[in-house]
């Protein structure tokens, strides 16, 4: 089994178990939150390391993916990576009609920083934003570095970085769950 292909069936097996429970997003959840850092967007909880957002009826996951590709430019970062969890299990000829979608992005500058002061964060590089569907509506989803720094030693530098890319990925995210509107 290749190395994309455990990657991808252990992030869709994540996702399932996180859409099953009630892992996901501020709604319904009981525990303290903050606003997001973009202006529109939904609180953060501060009891998951998942921010989930639905997607606006009408947008397509075609324009999902222009807007995170277009948001991720304006926001110094890379899309690094797709991985069409979907696509890849119909290949295989396994039966699949949910989209899920994983999208890699990346912004170097910032990583190096928070890399340089605590390099074990590499294990969650690159920053993710998850495409998919529950119940016949789409979600996008990623989990917030600022709260995957939370089991790494105190580090002000990286904090203040994982913040700003926590900014920007749930700015991205706004985008794409307009469709880039």
């Amino acid at each position: 089994m290749s190395q994309t292909y455990r990657r991808a069936l252990v992030g869709m097996m994540l996702g399932i178990l996180l859409v099953s429970g009630q892992a996901i997003g501020a709604e319904g959840r009981a525990g303290p939150t903050v606003s997001a850092p973009v202006l529109g967007m939904p609180p953060i909880s501060l009891n998951s390391p998942l921010y989930v957002v639905d997607v606006q009826p009408g947008v397509t996951p075609e324009q999902i993916k222009i807007a995170i590709q277009t948001a991720a430019e304006g926001e110094n970062m890379n899309l690094v990576g797709t991985l069409n969890i979907q696509r890849g299990l119909q290949q295989r000829g396994i039966k699949s009609k949910d989209t899920y979608v994983i999208y890699e992005v990346c912004n170097l500058v910032l990583g190096a920083k928070i890399l340089a002061g605590t390099p074990e964060f590499g294990a969650f590089a690159p920053c993710k934003i998850v495409l998919f569907e529950t119940k016949g509506k789409l979600k996008l989803m990623t989990y917030l570095p600022t709260y995957a720094l939370k089991y790494f030693p105190k580090n002000a530098e990286a904090q203040k970085v994982a913040q700003e890319l926590d900014n920007q990925i749930i700015h991205i995210m706004k985008q794409a769950a307009t469709g880039g509107f």
